[in-house]
């Protein structure tokens, strides 16, 4: 899996914009320069889930503090513009090329000196024909064309995986997404890793067992369907097929397993012109590890996107289009 890295960090520059990737658990804010290096970096716990609609305004002040200035913008990505965020903003309609959402923004009234505007998600239709949503990730599939451009790759094609609590798939075609699709992956096996009879009184080992996901993997892989092969997590151990300390990689293979199954079969259907050679996977490394496995076992090969180097990336192409846009407002955006 080739790992792209992170922007560097100068430490001089006068600062241009703030981004801040703000989602359900946590909240991160980075101070940017035009050419998008980080000055500095701040990050808390204080996600969606722990705040209600009028303390956004608060904790951003006392969380941001002395970048708190009239000459700084701050471009927001996140579920904080979801329903039950800080302000709801409407979801952008597919297809939709990625770079027009810098004219889609919602600015916010606010008591902060800076100007402050929120990113919207996407809206569209996925590859089962059903109505399907995200908000955030549209910020770091616009970081990830970003990096392809810079690399002379503007031309590509791959598939996006975006592994989390909802797993996101997406193709960007010349600049433009026209259609993703969700899976609650993340959240299934979380769910079932912390309550269910399959693991009950099992350890949590802190590394990935490689060969005890691959054999989860495996098994996603056979007759039977995803409920058959979810109790075979809890039958192989009682008959002595898997050892406890297993358990659990074995089940995340299966879950990650039926992901990566379904949704390469259901894209090979929707683009049975375009073969699929490799997918690009933006997230946490250890998780993108684990989609790593499940690919290769489709023989494909993978790259790897962290998810804040995506959304920084994002957030800065944004800035710097609002930035030429208010240089040179004849041109437009």
């Amino acid at each position: 899996m080739t790992l792209f890295n992170p922007a560097s960090q100068p430490a001089g520059d006068q600062a241009s914009f703030i981004a801040v990737d703000w989602g359900t658990t946590n909240l991160r804010a980075f101070l940017m320069n035009q050419d998008g290096h980080i000055q500095a970096q701040r990050d808390s716990d204080r996600g969606m889930l722990k705040l209600g609609s009028a303390e956004f305004e608060r904790v951003l002040a006392d969380f941001l503090g002395d970048w708190l200035t009239s000459d700084l913008p701050i471009y927001m990505a996140g579920m904080v513009g979801s329903r039950g965020g800080w302000q709801e903003v409407p979801y952008q309609q597919c297809p939709m090329k990625l770079d027009d959402l810098a004219d889609k923004l919602q600015w916010l009234t606010t008591s902060l000196p800076n100007p402050i505007a929120i990113v919207p998600g996407l809206q569209g239709i996925g590859i089962a024909g059903l109505v399907d949503v995200m908000r955030g990730e549209e910020t770091q599939l616009l970081g990830a064309l970003d990096w392809l451009e810079e690399q002379g790759r503007a031309d590509d094609t791959p598939i996006f995986c975006l592994p989390g609590t909802h797993c996101k798939w997406a193709q960007i075609t010349q600049g433009e997404v026209n259609q993703f699709s969700t899976s609650i992956t993340g959240e299934l096996f979380a769910r079932l890793n912390d309550e269910s009879s399959l693991v009950k009184g099992l350890p949590k080992p802190e590394q990935i067992n490689a060969a005890a996901f691959n054999q989860g993997v495996l098994a996603s892989q056979q007759a039977g369907g995803i409920l058959h092969h979810l109790f075979s997590t809890r039958s192989r151990f009682v008959c002595g097929d898997l050892a406890a300390e297993e358990v659990r990689d074995y089940l995340s293979g299966v879950v990650i397993g039926h992901d990566v199954n379904d949704t390469l079969e259901a894209l090979k259907e929707a683009y049975s012109n375009h073969s699929i050679n490799s997918v690009i996977i933006i997230g946490s490394q250890a998780l993108a590890e684990r989609y790593r496995l499940a690919l290769s076992a489709h023989h494909l090969s993978t790259e790897f996107l962290p998810a804040n180097e995506a959304s920084i990336r994002g957030l800065k192409r944004l800035a710097n289009r609002q930035i030429r846009s208010e240089m040179n407002p004849a041109q437009g955006a």
